[in-house]
């Protein structure tokens, strides 16, 4: 069996996990906790607007759509937040730009090695086999993915900014049409979007892995 490998790259995970939270400079990882906000008002957005249809008081449809405009303008605005907040490391990478990449190496190959190391003692044939179910994974994993999110991660949140704009127009009789659900639903099928692409990109990482122990295994000239 190769239960050991996927323990190996399930404990590599976590280590990467809580490697990426140490190494934040931002207090208590605030930047993953700003989308989080951000998709928790949107969220909260769509609840109210369910509210709004059953009982269709007005008061709910105008709660909604602050929620709505709230979250919509923490996503535009994160890019200058995150600005003013990371200055001092942006100033740094303008004088050394491959300073941070080459320092986020030098960590991770720190535990990559372990890893490495460790599974280059398992057999050949399972490490193969681990690969190719790994390899198969991410390939049903990023179909998948690209069935329900499609281009809209390529062209971002665009549609939604001008559904919303569109309904705008006139407030008083804005109701809950097929606009007005595209500015709803695009943040949420985005998010989605962009978190597979990160689970995906570990995964990557995970079969160079298993590729390099493969490989210090077979002869060198």
């Amino acid at each position: 069996m190769s239960d050991s490998i996927y323990r190996a790259l399930q404990g590599l995970s976590r280590r990467e996990t809580i490697l990426c939270k140490q190494g934040s400079r931002l207090p208590k990882h605030l930047e993953f906790k700003l989308y989080a906000f951000y998709l928790t008002l949107i969220l909260i957005a769509i609840v109210v607007a369910f509210v709004w249809q059953l009982t269709r008081l007005e008061t709910f449809k105008v709660t909604s759509l602050i929620f709505l405009l709230s979250g919509y303008f923490g996503i535009i605005a994160h890019p200058a937040l995150l600005f003013i907040v990371r200055s001092k490391e942006i100033s740094l990478q303008f004088k050394n730009p491959f300073n941070l990449v080459y320092a986020n190496a030098q960590e991770t190959e720190k535990i990559d090695k372990k890893y490495i190391d460790f599974l280059s003692k398992k057999s050949p044939e399972k490490l193969e086999i681990v690969l190719l179910e790994v390899k198969a994974q991410k390939h049903i994993f990023e179909q998948k993915t690209a069935l329900l999110v499609g281009s809209i991660e390529r062209i971002g949140f665009a549609p939604g900014i001008l559904a919303l704009l569109i309904s705008l127009d006139k407030l008083s009789e804005i109701e809950l049409d097929w606009v007005l659900s595209i500015a709803y639903i695009i943040p949420i099928i985005y998010f989605f979007g962009a978190f597979s692409r990160l689970l995906a990109s570990k995964v990557s990482r995970h079969i160079s892995i298993l590729e390099l122990a493969i490989a210090n295994q077979k002869p060198h000239d």
